[in-house]
């Protein structure tokens, strides 16, 4: 696996910025923030600056991919496009017992149908996927919710091994506690909707590129490319996955924020958005 630091990256954006009063030091180590585009509501401050798994303006940083969320779909709120948006949304666990909660970078309702979205901004470009877990195939271990279906589930989890930039092991996680969510888990809010899971990635815009050193950037290219077939290979195993197992209101999708930039065309902050990360 190539290895690319984050810090090179968060260099770049620094470098783009020039904004000398917004690094602070944190443990000897420099960190950068601006301040998000458009502003929070008081809860969406909350969640963001002292909930539970947050460090204080973590969102801020200009690394951040909560920041790239937050900016992108705030945006689509102020403009109407979108209702009820929650970051940080941690809407079950996704086994039985013990664990973490599944935590959602963003959720919302657009026309009717209930969105949940995985965001990505640089960590595709210097870390991989995740190794999955023993528990997550054990099936002892699995919610009741899934007793019909608990062997497909723990060979979707095995397929994790078969990934390596595209981070399909936490996506398997949020699969699972969708479907506790939407199959009677007590405490969800599910009413019938819908539902969308999103895996939405910044893909590398060649503005960047630009600025890496060859020896980089030719790496980063290479890893766009196989980024983009296990992409694609994700979308194909949850889509038969989804089939598979019946479940009839579920779908799922990978997408870039690259591809999604018209819906925020007619923002007042369209310009600065692209300037921040990139987009030609």
């Amino acid at each position: 696996m190539a290895k690319v630091s984050m810090k090179l990256f968060t260099d770049l954006l620094y470098d783009e910025y020039k904004h000398k009063n917004i690094a602070t030091t944190v443990k000897n180590n420099p960190v950068y923030h601006v301040a998000p585009l458009v502003k929070l509501t008081k809860e969406q401050n909350y969640i963001l600056t002292e909930g539970d798994g947050q460090t204080e303006d973590q969102y801020k940083q200009i690394n951040s991919s909560t920041g790239l969320a937050v900016n992108y779909y705030k945006l689509l709120e102020e403009l109407g496009a979108i209702t009820d948006l929650v970051f940080e949304n941690k809407i079950a666990k996704p086994l039985n017992k013990g664990g973490r909660f599944a935590n959602l970078d963003v959720s919302y309702n657009r026309d009717g149908i209930l969105y949940f979205v995985e965001s990505k901004f640089l960590e595709p470009y210097y870390s991989g996927n995740e190794t999955i877990k023993d528990s997550y195939i054990d099936v002892s271990k699995y919610p009741i919710e899934v007793e019909d279906n608990k062997e497909e589930w723990r060979k979707l989890f095995l397929q994790s091994t078969e990934f390596v930039y595209y981070n399909f092991s936490q996506l398997c996680r949020h699969l699972l506690a969708l479907y506790r969510y939407t199959h009677g888990i007590k405490g969800s809010l599910y009413n019938g909707e819908k539902v969308v899971l999103q895996s939405v990635i910044w893909e590398m815009t060649p503005r960047f590129l630009n600025k890496l050193d060859q020896t980089n950037s030719n790496k980063m290219r290479k890893r766009i490319e196989q980024l983009q077939a296990e992409a694609n290979k994700c979308q194909e195993i949850f889509s038969s996955f989804i089939t598979n197992i019946g479940w009839n209101n579920m779908k799922f999708q990978t997408l870039h924020y690259n591809d999604m930039l018209d819906d925020i065309k007619s923002s007042k902050h369209y310009a600065e958005f692209c300037k921040r990360y990139f987009f030609d």
